[in-house]
C-alpha cells in the first residue's frame, strides 16, 4: 500500500509538470509555435523529441510483446530502426529545403507538392489509419502499465491518461510536444541507467540467452530489419522534425544521435522482453516489459521504473494526436476549403481535433487491446505510401502510377487481415506489393503520355 501510495504521487507530480509546461509554452506563443514550434529546434530539443517519441508504447511495450512472442529475432527491429534514420537523412535534407519554402506542415503535404490534390488526400487517409492505430497503441500500453502501477483498473488508467494528454496538448500545440518530449526524453533516460545499474548487480544471468542467435527465425530477422528501415520513411512525426528544426545540420546530426540512441535502448528493451521470454510462460504479450522488469529488478525499484515507462508512453502518445489533428486540419480542411485558411485558423481547428482524436482515441483502447494484431495492421497499410514517397525524390513518377501503388498495398493488406493470414513477415511485403504496381503502371502510363 505504502509503495502505490509513493507510485501515485510520483505519477501525479509527472502529470502536473506535463501540465505546467503545455501551459508555459502558451506564453509568447505564435501561431507558428503551435503549428511547428517556429521551425526552430536545435539539436537537444530534436534528438530528444525523435527518440522520445519512438521509444514510447510501440517500441517499449510492442516490441517487448514481439520479444515475448518471437525470442530475440525482434532485436532486428531496433539495427533496422537505427539504419534507417540514417538512410533517411538526405531524403530529410532535400525535405527541409523545399519544406521551408512551401510552409509544409504533415507529410502529405509533400504529396500534394509533388503531385495532386487527390494524391495527397490518398496519402493522407493512409496515414490517418495507421496513426489511429498506433494511437491505440499508445493509449493500451499507457493504460496497462498505469494499472500495473496504480491498482486502479484498467478503464480508470486509460482515462487519466487521455486527460493529462489533452489538457497539455490543447493548452500549448506542437511546441509543448517538443518541451514535454525533452522532459520525458530525460525520465526515460533516467529509466535505463536504473535498468544498467540493476542488470549489473541484479542476480540474473541473460548472457547466454542474448549471445545465442541459433533460435533467430531468419524470415522473422529479415522482415524485422525492412521494418526498422521502413517505418522511418512512412513516420509523419519525423517528417514534421525535418520541417521544425532549425538547420540542416541540426537535422544530420540529430538523426546520426538518434540512431545510436534507438540502438541501445533496443538492446535494453529486447533484455526485459527475453527475461518474460524465459521466465514467465501465459501471459498477455503486452504485459511482457512489466513483467520482465519485475524478474529482473528488486521490488523497491519496480514502482520506479513503470512509472518512469508510463512517461516514456505518454511521449509518444502526444506525438500521435498532434500528428492526426494537423493533418486533418492542414490535408483535408484547408485543401478543400473555398476560403483561404490563415494558420490562426489551422491552429484553432488543430484544438478541436486534438480534443476530438483524444476523445475517440480513448473509446477505441476501449474495447480493442491487442497491441501486437494492431501494429502489424498499420504497418502494413503505412507501408503502401513508401516507395511513392521515396521514388519521388529520384524520379518524375505519374500520380496514376501512385494512386495505383497505394491502392494495391491497401488491398493486399486487407486480403491478409480478411484471411486470418496477418503475420509481420508478410505484413512488411506490402512494401513490395506497392512497388511492383508503382513501377508497372509508371510504365504503361509513360508509354500513354510518349505516345501522345
Amino acid at each position: 500500500m505504502n509503495e502505490s501510495f509513493w507510485n501515485i504521487i510520483m505519477l501525479t507530480a509527472y502529470a502536473l509538470v506535463c501540465i505546467i509546461i503545455g501551459l508555459i509554452s502558451t506564453k509568447g506563443n505564435k501561431d507558428e509555435d503551435y503549428l511547428i514550434a517556429g521551425r526552430k529546434i536545435g539539436l537537444f530539443g530534436f534528438v530528444s523529441t525523435v527518440v522520445a517519441s519512438y521509444i514510447g508504447g510501440a517500441a517499449i511495450v510492442a516490441y517487448s510483446a514481439y520479444v515475448y512472442k518471437f525470442g530475440i529475432s525482434a532485436i532486428a527491429v531496433f539495427v533496422g530502426t537505427s539504419a534507417g534514420f540514417l538512410l533517411f537523412i538526405p531524403y530529410a535534407l532535400k525535405l527541409r529545403k523545399f519544406s521551408t519554402k512551401k510552409k509544409f506542415l504533415t507529410l502529405s503535404d509533400w504529396f500534394y507538392f509533388k503531385y495532386d490534390k487527390k494524391t495527397g488526400v490518398a496519402s493522407a487517409l493512409i496515414l490517418f489509419v495507421v496513426y489511429f492505430g498506433m494511437l491505440l497503441n499508445q493509449f493500451i500500453a499507457g493504460s496497462s502499465i498505469l494499472a500495473n502501477i496504480s491498482g486502479w483498473s484498467y478503464e480508470t488508467a486509460l482515462i487519466a491518461s487521455a486527460s493529462v494528454i489533452t489538457i497539455y496538448l490543447f493548452a500549448g500545440g506542437f511546441k509543448s510536444v517538443v518541451k514535454t518530449d525533452i522532459f520525458q526524453y530525460i525520465i526515460m533516460f533516467i529509466l535505463f541507467v536504473l535498468l544498467a545499474y540493476v542488470l549489473l548487480k541484479g542476480d540474473k544471468d541473460f548472457t547466454k540467452e542474448i549471445t545465442d542467435f541459433s533460435s533467430m527465425n531468419i524470415s522473422m530477422t529479415i522482415a524485422f530489419i525492412f521494418f526498422g528501415i521502413l517505418i522511418i520513411f512512412q513516420s509523419a512525426e519525423y517528417w514534421q522534425r525535418v520541417y521544425a528544426a532549425k538547420s540542416n545540420k541540426v537535422v544530420k546530426t540529430g538523426f546520426i544521435i538518434s540512431a545510436v540512441l534507438v540502438l541501445v535502448t533496443g538492446l535494453a528493451i529486447t533484455i526485459v522482453g527475453l527475461s518474460a521470454h524465459y521466465s514467465i510462460q501465459g501471459i498477455a504479450p503486452r504485459d511482457a516489459f512489466a513483467e520482465g522488469l519485475k524478474v529482473l529488478a528488486p521490488q523497491k525499484f519496480i514502482g520506479i521504473g513503470l512509472v518512469l515507462l508510463f512517461a516514456a508512453i505518454m511521449s509518444s502518445a502526444d506525438t500521435i494526436i498532434f500528428v492526426l489533428a494537423s493533418s486533418v486540419a492542414k490535408d483535408y480542411i484547408a485543401y478543400f476549403s473555398k476560403k483561404e485558411i490563415t494558420q490562426h485558423n489551422l491552429k484553432m481547428q488543430t484544438k478541436i481535433f486534438i480534443v476530438l482524436f483524444a476523445f475517440v482515441g480513448f473509446l477505441l483502447a476501449f474495447f480493442f487491446r491487442s497491441i501486437i494484431d494492431i501494429v502489424v495492421f498499420i504497418t502494413g497499410v503505412g507501408f503502401t505510401i513508401v516507395p511513392a514517397a521515396i521514388t519521388s525524390f529520384h524520379f518524375k513518377i505519374e500520380k496514376q502510377a501512385v494512386l495505383a501503388s497505394f491502392i494495391s498495398g491497401v488491398v493486399y493488406v486487407l486480403i491478409l487481415f480478411v484471411s486470418g493470414n496477418l503475420l509481420p513477415e508478410l505484413s512488411v511485403a506490402s512494401f513490395v506489393i506497392a512497388l511492383i504496381f508503382l513501377i508497372v503502371f509508371q510504365l504503361i502510363y509513360r508509354k500513354k503520355s510518349v505516345s501522345v
